[in-house]
């Protein structure tokens, strides 16, 4: 809806059994983090990670996301919350596999799912698509002109052919008048 009156929202807040923080992203809406109190994942969420994640996260599965299970990187009964960061999407037989089998898995922040084999081998899959939100733009300063480049460094005189200690000592003898001319 958006912002509202203080007089709204201390009614709301003194009629309310309970509350549930909802983090959504700025420009696009979509649900970033949910507060590690529910179980159920919301819908925008849910839209997010289909399309971050595009199909199953197990290595070499291609089943969509669409049709596979949410499944939390850190169980929710041993307290993984309920947000992006911690839940990809699993098909139903790799969901399976994952509680049922020695199979590891952890997440980085970036959607990035590192899994262990139980042979102790690695496995990282890359999420279908990245999503970062943008990056924040700092103020420009009033009536002042743009920042002029760096200057490029000098370069060294050692790499330069013509100036190498051998062919310095000419320069010392050089007689410039019209009976000497230059070599070229």
């Amino acid at each position: 809806y958006g912002p509202i009156d203080p007089e709204t929202a201390r009614r709301l807040a003194g009629t309310a059994t309970s509350f549930l923080r909802v983090l959504t992203h700025p420009h696009t809406g979509i649900v970033l983090d949910v507060s590690s109190t529910p179980f159920r994942v919301p819908a925008a969420l849910k839209k997010y990670l289909r399309l971050r994640d595009g199909t199953c996260r197990f290595p070499g599965c291609n089943r969509s996301a669409g049709h596979s299970d949410l499944d939390h990187t850190i169980d929710k009964q041993f307290g993984g919350p309920t947000t992006a960061t911690n839940l990809h999407s699993l098909s139903p037989a790799h969901h399976n596999l994952k509680h049922f089998s020695d199979w590891k898995a952890t997440a980085d922040p970036d959607g990035t799912v590192h899994w262990t084999s139980p042979a102790s081998k690695h496995y990282a899959t890359d999420p279908a698509t990245r999503i970062n939100p943008p990056q924040q733009q700092q103020a420009a300063p009033q009536a002042s002109a743009p920042p002029e480049p760096p200057a490029p460094p000098p370069p060294d005189p050692w790499n330069i052919p013509w100036n190498t200690p051998s062919n310095t000592d000419w320069n010392l003898d050089w007689n410039l008048d019209d009976s000497n001319p230059p070599p070229f």
